[in-house]
């Protein structure tokens, strides 16, 4: 969309037809997108960028590299937020080629277990189970943070107390040579050994990877059946346009 100079308020076709004008200061105004909108306008349509639905069978796969295990000294991270109805379901898992079973082998593991949240990680001397101690399959939105340093892990639902725990055996190093799979995997029995029954039916956004934003249309290396999330709030984004001069690509948002 090409807008001229912008006068000392917002005008109807600042943002365009799907977003909305805020006055930032005396130079300046901001554009806030509307869902699955984004750009200086507003006007480039990103239905799946942060927020996706899975219906059982879908699957989202990032390339390894996103999730680097290199020492076992530093702290790994995991946020996203989910809503969902369904009793269990894989939402995170990183493992082995797909070729290897998972018997013995180390993962890293995010699901649902009759209704209760699951972080779960093997070392190769013993799994760390930590669970969260409430359902959260009522459908709300809920953010959680997963955290592992060597053997030691947390699990935090919304702004609840860190649940830990701990794996076994004297191993800190997480071993695995796998992709990432967000809400379901392609073979889900032979790529968890039967850890995971289903695959993940609702809505996952704004997933991090050690501070690291995904975007779910240019991050993946492969996907399946990924869906829109309907009435999904998803972060805004504010872009700042100067009143006193045309817009270029460029400008900063927020």
């Amino acid at each position: 969309m090409q807008c001229g100079l912008i006068e000392a308020k917002c005008e109807a076709e600042t943002c365009g037809d799907h977003g909305d004008c805020e006055v930032v200061n005396g130079t300046h105004v901001a554009c806030v997108c509307r869902d699955y909108y984004d750009g200086p306008s507003c006007d480039q349509f990103k239905p799946i960028e942060y927020a996706a639905r899975f219906d059982g069978k879908a699957y989202i796969e990032f390339s390894a590299d996103d999730f680097p295990h290199l020492t076992s000294e530093k702290e790994e991270l995991i946020e996203l937020r989910f809503k969902t109805r369904a009793l269990n379901g894989v939402i995170f898992w990183q493992g082995q080629h797909p070729d290897t079973t998972i018997t013995g082998e180390d993962y890293i593991s995010i699901g649902l277990n009759d209704g209760y949240l699951v972080y779960a990680y093997e070392l190769g001397g013993g799994a760390a189970q930590i669970t969260s101690n409430m359902r959260v399959n009522d459908n709300k939105e809920y953010r959680i943070k997963a955290i592992r340093k060597g053997r030691n892990g947390s699990l935090t639902v919304n702004n609840g107390e860190p649940i830990r725990g701990t794996s076994s055996g004297i191993l800190e190093m997480l071993n695995v040579e796998g992709n990432i799979f967000m809400g379901g995997l392609p073979s889900l029995d032979v790529m968890t050994g039967g850890l995971h029954s289903e695959n993940f039916v609702g809505c996952i956004a704004d997933m991090r990877l050690n501070g690291q934003k995904m975007d779910l249309m240019a991050n993946p290396v492969d996907g399946k059946g990924v869906k829109p999330c309907d009435s999904w709030q998803i972060s805004k984004k504010r872009w700042i346009k100067s009143k006193s001069k045309r817009f270029r690509s460029g400008n900063l948002y927020q």
